[in-house]
């Protein structure tokens, strides 16, 4: 199946109709002295994505010589990405960039996360993009 045809398309939908979920994606100016705040330039979008929740352990092992204090913490946290179709990810009419605020509109407990980095595109052109919860909330 080709990314273009038809039967891409078909199936691209039916994905996002089965485990689909309102998101919307609010584009944000980021600086390095303030606040990140709403870029005018590029409209709010309310968007049907793929939400994925990732539970997340990992270790911290530390050590030190001097009086032999040998150490391990271990984190427990959440990674959180969104997946978007080739289609609707250019039908937004701009670029998801790192800093722009992602909500859960059909969520309405769940903090309001942020881009961490540039979208990744895969081989066959859908889009995904990682997710952190907002510091700032």
């Amino acid at each position: 199946m080709r990314l273009g045809s038809r039967s891409a398309a078909m199936a691209f939908r039916a994905i996002a109709r089965a485990t689909g979920e309102t998101v919307r994606i609010e584009p944000r100016i980021s600086s390095e002295y303030a606040d990140a705040e709403a870029d005018p330039d590029r409209p709010i979008r309310e968007v049907t994505a793929t939400v994925a929740f990732t539970p997340v352990t990992d270790n911290l092992d530390g050590s030190r010589q001097g009086t032999k204090i040998n150490t391990t913490a271990r984190f427990s946290q959440r990674s959180a990405s969104i997946w978007l179709t080739p289609n609707l990810y250019n039908g937004l009419g701009f670029e998801i960039v790192e800093g722009d605020a992602v909500v859960m509109v059909k969520r309405p407990k769940e903090p309001k996360y942020v881009v961490s980095r540039d979208p990744i595109f895969s081989d066959r052109g859908d889009v995904s993009i990682l997710l952190v919860m907002d510091g700032n909330q």
